[in-house]
Parts: C-alpha cells; sequence; structure tokens
C-alpha cells in the first residue's frame, strides 16, 4: 500500500455539523544521541530482576522547550530512525514528539506499527514500552493504548532505542483509531482533511495575554504588562517599551513598578529585605535606583505630587469574632475584614515621622491629591439598613498644612469618585445618575436610573453645586485619566457591546469619541504631558494588540494576535440585531462554525449576560464564543433589555423587571433569527449563562419550550432567598429590585423567582456551582435540583469544590468547560458519549 507524503500521525476523526475532531501538526525529531553506557554494578537489582534494555525504555522523558527538527514520514507513514553516523559501539536514542490536537471529544485507540524498541509518552507520562524488532506485518500493531481526546492539545512522544547489534531499519507509523474503524479508513480520512486549527479550551487557558498598559507623563515610555499561562502555571513580568514600540528592558525592577505622576518619566516600586520594606525610584530609561523611603509603615500608600510625604492607610482591628459562637452584628459581618476599619496617616520623608490625618469608627479613603499636594479630597462611606438608598457618601476637603476641612458634599446617595481638575477649582464626580438629587437624569420623573450606569458630574466647589455631564450620554463610563495639554479628560465606556474611548473637553464641556482599532479597549493609559494615548484592545476574530496615539495618528506597536493565532482559524463574526415590537433595537452577533457550509442545519447555541453589565465583542475568555463555535454549533449572543452602555432607559429596564422584558427579548430574538438562518436547526437550540445570566437560563425555561438544553452556571432560583444569602445580595437587590422587598412585593420575589415555577421547567437543564459561592450562595443550585428531581425533570447539578463565584483552578476549569461542551453534545448533536464518559451512570 503506497500513500502520498503525509503527517505522522493519522487519525479517526467523529465528524460534527461537518467539522473533524482531531489533526496531527507538529512533527519533530530530538537526536538522535548516543547514550552512555550503563555501568552494571551488580547482576540483579533488589528485586533480583537482571539488567534490560527496557530501564532505558521506561525512563523519565521530559521534552525540552526548545524545537526539535521537522520531519515527514515515507510515502508508505513510516518514520524510519536514523542511524549515528559514527559512535562507540554504544546504544543510540531518538524521540519524536506531535502535538495532537482536538477540535471535540473522541475516544478510540492509539497504534503503533513497525519494527523496533520503542516507548510511548503522553504529555511527559510514560504509558508502556515494547521491544519487537522483527514485525511481519504493518496491518497489527505492536503498541497499543486506549486513548481519550477532549478539545485541546495532548503532546505524543515515541522514544526509539538503535542496539549496535540491530541488523534491521527500525521504522514506525501511528494511527488514532475509532471503534472498529480499520487503518486504511482512518489514512483516507486522513486524506482529506484539512490541516487549520481552531480554537480550543487549550488555546485559552494557555499562552500570553497583555493585562495593562502604563505610559509615563511624558510620553516617552510605556510599560506593557503580560501574564503567561501554562496549565496551572501563572507568570507575570512587564517590558519598558519606548514610542516606536521596541523593547528597551524587560528586568525584575520593572514588575510591580509604577510611575510617579508628577516626574516625566520615573518609576516607584516596593522592595522587601527580610521584615523591611522599601519605597524606591529610578529615573528611566536606565537610572540609579534611589531609596526614597527606607522603612515603609504600610504597603498601601499614595505619594504626595511633591514626593515629600506619602499618605498611607492603617488597617484597625475590629472586634474578635467567637470562634465557636459568632454573634452577626450586621447583614455585612459574613464578610471578611467587615469589623476592621481604616485611618490615614500622614508620613513625612523628610523626618520619617507619621501623623494621624483621620480617625473614627468610619472608613475613610483618599479620593484624590490636589496638584500642590497640600489638599486631598476624602471620601468617608457610611451605610444605613433602615433608610433607603442604604450607602451614603460625603466628600471633604482637607487641607494638609493647617488641617483645615471643608464639606463639599455631604451623605449623597450614589457617589462613587472624585477627582480634582487641573487648573480649576472644579471636582469631577463619578456616579449614579440618581446622585444629586436627579440632576443627571433623562428619565420621566418617577422612574428611577440604573446605578450600575454610571454618570460624571463636573462640581463646582465655590458654589457647590455640580452639574451632569452625561446626562444625553448613552455610552456608560467607567474610568479615565486627565490630559494635562489638551485640557481634558480621556476615558473609557460602555459603547454597547463595545468599549471606547472618549475625550471630555473641559472649555466647552463637550464629549467626542476617540478612534480605535478594536472593538473593544481592555485597558488604556495617556501621556498627562504630551497627550499621546497608549491601549491594549481585541475583537471578536483576534486577541491582543497595543496601540499609540499621537496627534490624531494611530500606530500599532505591538500585535500579540499575529503571534498566538499564527495557524488557527478563528470562526466567522457577523452582526444580526433584533427589533422588537415596539421598536427597540437589541443588538446581537453570531459565530460561524469553521468550514461553514450555508446547505447544512446546525445545532444554535445562544449566549447572554443581562444583568447588568453588556456582553463584549471579545474573541478571547472564559465563555469564548468563538471557541464554543469551534465544537460546530452557531453561537448567537445579544444584549437585552436592562443592559448599560445603550443609554438610561435601556439601562433602566433592569430595575423591578428580574427577567420580565429581557426574557422576552431573549426568546423572540432566538426565534427570528431561527427564522431567518436557513442553516439553524430550529428544534437543536441550547442556551446558557453566568450569575445573573444563570438566573435568566432558569428563568426562561419556565416561559418558553424552544430550547432543547440550557446551563446555569451559579444561577439565582430564589430571589428571596438570594436576596439575603448572598454577602452583595440585598445591596445588588436596592438596584435590581428598587425598594422592593419579600414583604412589599412578594409577587416579584416569588413569581419571577424559577424554584417557585419549576413545574413548567421541561428542558433539560445543567446546574454548574462553586462550593463556596459567595456571592450566588450553591444552595440556589441545590433548591432548584431538588425540585426538578422531585418533579422527575431531566437535570445535572456538578458542583466544584473550593471555587467561588468563578471557577479559577485549573484542573476544575477544564472540567468545567468540558462539562459545558458535554451537556451541548449530548441534547443538540445526539452525541452522549463525552457526558457518559464524564459521568457514568451509577447505580445507588
Amino acid at each position: 500500500m503506497k500513500l502520498k507524503p503525509t503527517l505522522l500521525l493519522t487519525l479517526a476523526l467523529g465528524s460534527v455539523a461537518g467539522l473533524f475532531a482531531q489533526q496531527p501538526s507538529n512533527p519533530q525529531i530530538y537526536g538522535p544521541v548516543e547514550l552512555p553506557k550503563t555501568l552494571i554494578v551488580d547482576s540483579t537489582d533488589v528485586n533480583k530482576k537482571a539488567y534490560s534494555n527496557t530501564l532505558l525504555l521506561n525512563a523519565a522523558l521530559t521534552l525540552p522547550n526548545r524545537k526539535g527538527e521537522a520531519v515527514i514520514p515515507d510515502e508508505n507513514g513510516y518514520f524510519r530512525i536514523p542511524k549515528l553516523t559514527a559512535n562507540n559501539g554504544n546504544n543510540s536514542m531518538a524521540v519524536y514528539s506531535f502535538d495532537f490536537i482536538s477540535e471535540t471529544y473522541s475516544t478510540g485507540e492509539l497504534n503503533l506499527y513497525g519494527k523496533g524498541r520503542y516507548a510511548l509518552y503522553i504529555d511527559n507520562k510514560f504509558i508502556k514500552s515494547i521491544e519487537k524488532t522483527d514485525a511481519k506485518t504493518d496491518s497489527v500493531a505492536i503498541l497499543s493504548h486506549p486513548l481519550t481526546l477532549t478539545p485541546g492539545k495532548k503532546i505524543i512522544a515515541v522514544k526509539a532505542i538503535i542496539l549496535p547489534k540491530d541488523s534491521i531499519e527500525a521504522q514506525f507509523k501511528i494511527l488514532y483509531l475509532k471503534k472498529g474503524q480499520k487503518a486504511e479508513e482512518a489514512v483516507a480520512e486522513q486524506k482529506s482533511l484539512s490541516k487549520e486549527k481552531y480554537l480550543t479550551l487549550e488555546y485559552m487557558m494557555n499562552g500570553k495575554f497583555i493585562s495593562s498598559v502604563e505610559t509615563s507623563p511624558n510620553g516617552n515610555y510605556t510599560l506593557l504588562r503580560y501574564m503567561v499561562k501554562n496549565k496551572a502555571k501563572t507568570d507575570y513580568y512587564t517590558q519598558l517599551r519606548n514610542q516606536k514600540g521596541e523593547i528597551l528592558r524587560d528586568d525584575n525592577f520593572l514588575n510591580d513598578s509604577h510611575w510617579l505622576k508628577h516626574a516625566p518619566s520615573t518609576l516607584y516600586k516596593i522592595k522587601t529585605e527580610g521584615k523591611r520594606n522599601m519605597l524606591v525610584i529610578q529615573h528611566i530609561p536606565g537610572g540609579k535606583e534611589n531609596i526614597l523611603v527606607a522603612d515603609l509603615p504600610e504597603k498601601s500608600f499614595v505619594i504626595s505630587p511633591k514626593m515629600d510625604a506619602l499618605y498611607y492607610y492603617k488597617e484597625e482591628k475590629g472586634p474578635k469574632k467567637d470562634e465557636k459562637v459568632i454573634r452577626h452584628l450586621d447583614p455585612d459581618d459574613r464578610q471578611p475584614n467587615w469589623r476592621n476599619r481604616s485611618s490615614i496617616y500622614k508620613y513625612d520623608i523628610g523626618t520619617g515621622i507619621s501623623t494621624p490625618v483621620t480617625f473614627g469608627y468610619h472608613s475613610v479613603s483618599i479620593m484624590d491629591i490636589h496638584d500642590n499636594g497640600n489638599k486631598l479630597l476624602l471620601g468617608i462611606y457610611k451605610r444605613d439598613w433602615t433608610k433607603f438608598p442604604f450607602y451614603r457618601t460625603s466628600i471633604l476637603e482637607y487641607t494638609a498644612s493647617n488641617g483645615a476641612v471643608d464639606t463639599l458634599l455631604s451623605e449623597q446617595f450614589g457617589i462613587d469618585a472624585a477627582y480634582y481638575v487641573p487648573g480649576a477649582d472644579k471636582i469631577l464626580i463619578f456616579g449614579s445618575a440618581n446622585a444629586f438629587n436627579g440632576i443627571g437624569k433623562n428619565l420621566a420623573k418617577d422612574m428611577p436610573a440604573n446605578d450600575y450606569d454610571k454618570q460624571m458630574f463636573l462640581y463646582n466647589k465655590q458654589k457647590k453645586q455640580a452639574i451632569p455631564l452625561t446626562k444625553h450620554f448613552n455610552p456608560a463610563v467607567q474610568f479615565g485619566e486627565f490630559d494635562y495639554k489638551n485640557n481634558s479628560y480621556v476615558f473609557l465606556a460602555e459603547n454597547g457591546s463595545r468599549k471606547s474611548l472618549y475625550r471630555l473637553n473641559f472649555k466647552t464641556n463637550k464629549i467626542s469619541q476617540i478612534e480605535t482599532k478594536e472593538d473593544v479597549v481592555k485597558n488604556f493609559s495617556v501621556s498627562r504631558i504630551n497627550g499621546s494615548v497608549w491601549y491594549i484592545g481585541q475583537s471578536t476574530k483576534n486577541a491582543d494588540r497595543a496601540y499609540r496615539i499621537e496627534k490624531n495618528k494611530t500606530h500599532m506597536v505591538w500585535d500579540l494576535s499575529a503571534e498566538k493565532l499564527k495557524g488557527i482559524k478563528v470562526s466567522e463574526c457577523k452582526d444580526w440585531n433584533y427589533t422588537s415590537e415596539d421598536g427597540t433595537v437589541i443588538e446581537g452577533w453570531y459565530f460561524l462554525p469553521p468550514n461553514f457550509d450555508p446547505n447544512k442545519k446546525y445545532p444554535l447555541l445562544v449566549y447572554y449576560y443581562g444583568g447588568t453589565s453588556p456582553t463584549q465583542r471579545t474573541m478571547e475568555g472564559a465563555y469564548s464564543l468563538p471557541m464554543f463555535a469551534a465544537q460546530g454549533y452557531v453561537v448567537y449572543t445579544l444584549n437585552p433589555s436592562g443592559t448599560t452602555g445603550y443609554g438610561q432607559e435601556f439601562a433602566a429596564r433592569h430595575l423591578n423587571a428580574w427577567g420580565t422584558r429581557t426574557a422576552s427579548d431573549i426568546i423572540e430574538a432566538t426565534k427570528a433569527f431561527a427564522a431567518n438562518h436557513s442553516f439553524v436547526n430550529a428544534k437543536k437550540i441550547g442556551c446558557f449563562g453566568a450569575s445573573y445570566g444563570g438566573f435568566m437560563t432558569q428563568y426562561l425555561q419556565t416561559q418558553t419550550d424552544i430550547f432543547a438544553a440550557a446551563i446555569s452556571h451559579a444561577g439565582i432560583s430564589s430571589i428571596s432567598n438570594y436576596w439575603g444569602s448572598g454577602y452583595w445580595g440585598i445591596g445588588y437587590n436596592s438596584v435590581a429590585a428598587y425598594k422592593s422587598y419579600p414583604w412589599n412585593n412578594p409577587d416579584l420575589y416569588v413569581k419571577h423567582s424559577p424554584l417557585f415555577n419549576a413545574d413548567k421547567i421541561h428542558t433539560p437543564l445543567l446546574l454548574l456551582h462553586g462550593s463556596v459561592d459567595t456571592n450566588v450562595p450553591t444552595a440556589e443550585s441545590v433548591n432548584m435540583y431538588n425540585a426538578l428531581k422531585t418533579l422527575g425533570r431531566t437535570v445535572e447539578f456538578i458542583e466544584f469544590t473550593g471555587q467561588d463565584h468563578f471557577i479559577l483552578e485549573h484542573d476544575r476549569k477544564i472540567s468545567w468547560t468540558n462539562t459545558m461542551f458535554a451537556w451541548f453534545a449530548k441534547w443538540l448533536q445526539d452525541n452522549p458519549k463525552w457526558w457518559d464518559d464524564l459521568y457514568p451512570s451509577v447505580s445507588l
């Protein structure tokens, strides 16, 4: 049998909606190398076994970080083991490695054919070995091993040993066969397959990510910070780059360093020697380190603009809890460290003297320090459970030289942050549209705004008056930085499904959008001296990229995406908006499976968050939609009513609704999407969401039967139970259930709770939850699971031990993601094998 040259591994594939399950890539060889002779001290070992070459085969193997030499098999698919041109009569060894990439779930058998002495390793773990030099045929494997593949990558290694006395030419090939499949069938399948790679869980959980950018005040340099994930290990490092993006340094000093805001290009960081923490500075690009403070009193501090003082936080321990009997002092007393309070101290750098700035029961924070270094904006936060709203903020201006205090705002609702406007006697304040008696609202007078839809106000200190800046600005404000050169404030805002940059001009109080090259700006920094802007971002079809904007021109300084996505085909993304009966446009977009065929029918997945931040147009993440699309699905997502970033009225629909309008948007949009796209199998639609989206998953199943499978992660089943049991239940409901409580609006808490409507649920429902979730207690899933089991409905409940609201631990995260993949494969692709293997039937 003669074949054209192919890659080494020939795989059996499980076709799912036109996709293949696995593909081999990157075959490499290390060696051959001459092996040193083994010193045989005794004729047998402690177990009375004689020396054997099996010891060489079974010895530990760890592939080096460097790449090996690329290699291809002969026309029959065999690799011939090269011999050393010269040796000293010793044994020699060669190691072959291959990336075994699986796009979906598959079970089968790995078979090695040929002549020679071999050992098989999977992910550096020894599996088995064989010494067989006289194989008569290539149709019978000399070594076989069961192999289960999940989406991701395994590294297969074959170790080959050649003895000087060997007369045969060692050769092997390796095939992955499905149960009952013949070798020639696997080879034939392989010949017709594309060699493209798609997004997998392996990609999402490993590799390099740009985490943040920080530009020097003069704009000459920037710090780019990275996170590098390699399985369970995560490393962080920082690079210093110039205006062109060229790397100048990447040494340890840069890690955890920050720019001094009022120096052109000076970094500071905390260095630890023994029990002593030092504050050191360094002038860039490569100046000498200088100790600014030899012994820091605390590690949490703010540096005065004149570098003559530090203002640090000192935590005062509150009354201790009894280890055996705990008396709860407050609804928030369950939260760690709630009983502690923080005060502010001033540390004089010249003398080393510390003095208390604040004293009292309530915690105080520094909101900002004036450029003159003498005035501070202090925030005092109070809470009263008997008065709505519960949380109030006071802002004081403190003069450090004489201790004078001016109360600018007293116990105001909805104030989050405040900053001095450079060169003006004004303050930029962030908060809810409900703040300042609702002057920032553009809603009906008796209609409250969604407090998570953040706004900006300009506060005049002399008149003690605030004016709204974003009253008719639809995007939801997040954070920003001052641009001294252009007398403006550059800020990030949720612009629907995008995150965009904007500029507030203090001369006109007008806001304009800054053009960016990515859908979602993840992080940015502004040079306050020259006005340049650096940002990092990504879109639906690319990973992180870094840019610099100067004089209205954008320069890409590093394309990490091109490096990460080399050889990977990302799913095509298209926009599709739904217009409801009242004319509201619900923004949505969808991903197609790789190698999409419009003449085929594909199962559909629908994803939403809805509580109340928008889903964003990114490629990466725990819920990477193109990763799910690579499993053979069309994946549709939308931002339904109640989402921030689309204006105050749209966001206010979240209040006192708990699913009413949101569910209708999702159901009707999904129906319309399926009806308008012939390639969607309307009988195979699944939905999934987390947190409030998990609640929405459960609630949707009480309202419709259009879904064939559903997944709720950390979902709320009983609104009243969540109101009292979640760490932030009361606080969250002060927005989502504005002025509504279980005793004054029982219909909201009962009729909208999926638990009280469990008998209406017939969709196969998977409940996922962390066992120590402090946001949405695990009991929310327990209650729904018990209800559906009592009703005899199809339900599964998978709990991840030691995990909070997010599943973060490496192995558990893999299990969590594969559990979702397997559930949808079972119900939407009629392939229960994956689920049954993960969670086999147990008779009790």
